[in-house]
């Protein structure tokens, strides 16, 4: 079962890859060539990772949570997007040869299943010709769900529950396998419904019975976005683009070769952002066009001194010393980095 939205800081519950497997291997055929791959509800990344390298697919995922998207980050996972996948992604429409959707079971806050909302959204990512498999259970698998799918222009081709699966056990949880057709492809209500009401043991399947289906490719999506990136994912770049190590240097090789002071100190180009002397756009790794300026205060470090003949504190030792902070400016994202 997927993770509750509104519990998204509590348990939750990845569907078993072995179930997850086993109707993959009775239904589709996957080429030999690259498929794209979507999960727009990856938890900490399992599933989306054993498609990815069981079936050779280029792998997008989305997550709400940012402790399990770190996860799925660390996993074999192509990208990782961590954000509301409802309301807080830029996305093409029509690109995943392979989509699978395994939406949280409850009720949005304007009253509708999410399970439909998800639907709605990303059942448009899935290309013609590729295939959608919806993880869900008999409560919301219902007519609006199947008015949902019968409008994308989705054949409903077969569904299955693994009786071994712990979460077939506790709440009913099934997959149906979707093919998109054309946009102005229509099948019957009572299709959908027939697979809703009547799904059948993966285990006892005989795969003689089971047409399989040839899934197409899909193609690299043109928009696949954070409308806001989370502050950690913007850490993690510039630490991986040596930003803190480099500024420095940086400042060195460009502003001041002809300059008296040819190479300053830490002390001296603390002195010099401060007056506004780094002012260059860096690129990032990543291709974020990012600025830097700087400041620099006096601060005072007091060190107690013990007389030799005494043997008692009498007298205090004050050093002046420059501290910096240096502020990035993420032209790309309108974000601010402080580095001191």
């Amino acid at each position: 079962m997927a993770r509750l939205a509104c519990e998204t800081k509590m348990g939750f519950y990845p569907t078993s890859t072995l179930s997850i497997k086993k109707v993959i291997e009775k239904t589709i055929i996957f080429p030999e060539k690259e498929i794209y791959a979507l999960d727009c509800c990856a938890g900490e990344g399992e599933a989306i990772e054993m498609i990815g390298s069981e079936y050779n697919c280029k792998t997008y995922a989305v997550e709400l949570d940012e402790n399990r998207s770190k996860i799925a980050v660390s996993r074999n996972i192509d990208k990782v997007l961590n954000t509301d996948a409802i309301n807080g992604v830029r996305k093409s429409n029509h690109w995943a040869g392979f989509n699978f959707l395994n939406p949280p079971y409850d009720i949005s806050a304007s009253g509708s299943r999410l399970e439909l909302d998800f639907i709605e959204r990303w059942g448009l990512t899935t290309t013609i010709g590729g295939v959608m498999m919806l993880v869900i259970n008999p409560s919301s698998a219902d007519e609006k769900m199947a008015n949902a799918l019968r409008l994308q222009g989705y054949r409903p081709m077969y569904s299955f529950y693994d009786p071994e699966n712990e979460d077939y056990k506790s709440y009913g949880q099934f997959f149906i396998i979707l093919h998109k057709q054309l946009p102005t492809f229509r099948a019957s209500v009572q299709k959908f419904f027939s697979l809703f009401e009547n799904p059948l043991d993966i285990n006892s399947t005989d795969e003689n019975d089971i047409d399989k289906i040839n899934i197409r490719t899909g193609v690299a999506p043109k928009m696949f976005i954070e409308i806001n990136i989370p502050r950690w994912k913007i850490e993690k770049q510039l630490d991986s683009s040596n930003l803190k190590r480099n500024f420095f240097r940086d400042l060195r090789d460009t502003s001041f070769q002809d300059a008296s002071i040819e190479y300053p100190n830490e002390g001296q180009a603390a002195i010099l952002i401060a007056n506004g002397a780094l002012n260059k756009t860096i690129t990032l790794v990543n291709g974020d066009k990012v600025i830097l300026k700087g400041t620099s205060f006096k601060e005072q470090k007091k060190e107690e001194q013990m007389g030799e003949e005494t043997g008692t504190i009498d007298n205090v030792k004050v050093t002046d010393f420059y501290k910096t902070i240096v502020y990035g400016l993420n032209l790309t994202h309108g974000q601010f980095i402080k580095y001191e």
